[in-house]
């Protein structure tokens, strides 16, 4: 069994800000519950995170079900990640640890009293989480990475590495990152009409940084940059 998509989480450093943001632009439920804001709506179980730490920067992160966190732990840095919060309980039940990948990418890793499966659905709907997107200075490095790590099926496609969605839970893509940006993993969802959605990513003081662009196998797609800075990505037509 690969090691499937718990989870993903948006850290942020004003939580009230990101409530507002989301709410209005993918009608989302966001609920504050503490630490951990809980967003319904988006097809997957997933949080706003008031990020405290000041020495790693905000993101947007998935939680990976895994067998057992400390073995998973070791392996991250036999492979050249490091491990930035250690194996924690959690109130809920199960625990939580994170690490972040030889880019600074940072990844969490979640143990349950059952490994459980990913909650993503085949068909996925307006304003849901439809993949993922890691990209990486060097895609090869990263995909032994996440291939020894979770046991993913990478294949190499060209430009795009394809992360298998029978393993992950949900379809993922792996690339090279060429800019002067930082590499960054990042969810795209499913919107009506991606035009209207940067306007609106626009009008609430976020940042297009990719326009709308023609998928090849079809639809569109584009990038923006929260209030936090995290880029996500939306598209619509696939």
């Amino acid at each position: 069994m690969g090691n499937t998509i718990k989870m993903f989480v948006i850290a942020t450093r004003d939580g009230n800000t990101a409530k507002y943001f989301y709410e209005s632009l993918f009608n989302w439920k966001v609920t504050d519950v503490g630490p951990l804001m809980q967003i319904s709506g988006a097809g997957l179980s997933s949080h706003i995170l008031k990020w405290p730490h000041k020495d790693h920067p905000t993101h947007v992160s998935i939680y990976i079900n895994v067998e057992n966190i400390k073995e998973c732990l070791s392996k991250v840095e036999e492979m050249g990640g490091t491990v930035i919060l250690p194996e924690m309980a959690v109130p809920t039940g199960g625990s939580i640890a994170q690490f972040v990948d030889p880019d600074g990418i940072i990844i969490g890793a979640y143990q349950g009293t059952t490994h459980t499966e990913s909650q993503s659905k085949p068909v996925i709907v307006v304003n849901q989480i439809g993949f993922f997107e890691i990209a990486a200075r060097e895609g090869d490095r990263s995909k032994r990475f996440y291939e020894s790590v979770f046991n993913w099926r990478i294949t190499d496609d060209g430009p795009i590495m394809s992360i298998s969605a029978e393993d992950a839970g949900l379809d993922g893509h792996l690339f090279n990152w060429t800019f002067e940006e930082p590499p960054y993993l990042t969810l795209y969802i499913r919107v009506e009409d991606v035009a209207a959605s940067l306007e609106k990513v626009a009008e609430l003081g976020g940042k297009v940084i990719i326009p709308e662009t023609e998928i090849p196998s079809g639809g569109t797609f584009a990038q923006f940059l929260d209030l936090d800075g995290n880029a996500i990505g939306i598209y619509s037509g696939r």
